[in-house]
């Protein structure tokens, strides 16, 4: 992984902050009933000094009592699809509790601007205890197929005592084989030995990998 600091180089920060506004014009250009111009505006209006949206980020989670109202608000008023994942985008912070429930409902009412997976994405972020029970939900029912790998993972991050014998019912199912591996992995229970060397020769090599990952973690 590289180490370069994008922010040593002015010169090319320059260039990228230019880019994203002339590409924010035309996409205004297109997309007039934009809602992201108003969610500018009420920041700046409060003293956040920004050049482009994604720089609203630099804020969080230190800010977070200011502007996760704001996001959550605008979030549930937009219309269209890259709007709705760009105010999600804001709630991917470990501890942000408070989205969680709308979350939930919008994976569970199949939210039409969003990918299910990309919202199982952001409640692995945050990360909440609190609602073990909708994710067990959510990964037992197979009508979601693949949208639910990262919160088979989030069982397994949290150590959901409940959730294993889902897990293991899962290590069946193609759609999330790897992900409940990887989930009961977390546990690091020898008693689990048995699944994952099931899988140390198996003709995926994702799902093998994952296999000697959580077989590993046995020996730690």
């Amino acid at each position: 992984m590289s180490n370069y600091d994008i922010n040593s180089n002015p010169a090319l920060v320059s260039r990228m902050i230019e880019n994203a506004k002339k590409a924010y014009e035309e996409y205004l250009k297109v997309h007039p009933d934009s809602l992201i111009p108003a969610f500018e505006k009420e920041l700046r209006e409060l003293g956040f000094e920004f050049e482009i949206s994604d720089q609203v980020k630099g804020f969080l989670p230190k800010n977070k009592t200011i502007i996760l109202p704001i996001a959550i608000r605008y979030y549930k008023q937009a219309k269209l699809e890259n709007e709705k994942s760009y105010f999600m985008s804001l709630f991917y912070y470990k501890g942000f509790e408070e989205v969680v429930p709308m979350l939930i409902e919008d994976f569970y009412a199949g939210e039409p601007l969003l990918d299910r997976w990309e919202i199982g994405d952001c409640l692995y972020t945050i990360r909440s205890k609190k609602y073990a029970e909708d994710y067990l939900k959510m990964i037992s029912n197979s009508k979601y197929g693949r949208s639910r790998q990262m919160v088979v993972l989030l069982v397994g991050k949290l150590k959901v005592k409940d959730a294993v014998p889902i897990l293991i019912k899962l290590l069946d199912d193609d759609d999330v084989r790897g992900h409940a591996i990887a989930a009961l992995g977390e546990f690091k229970n020898e008693e689990f030995r048995k699944y994952f060397e099931r899988f140390q020769e198996y003709k995926n090599s994702y799902i093998r990998k994952e296999a000697l990952r959580s077989l590993k973690k046995l020996e730690k």
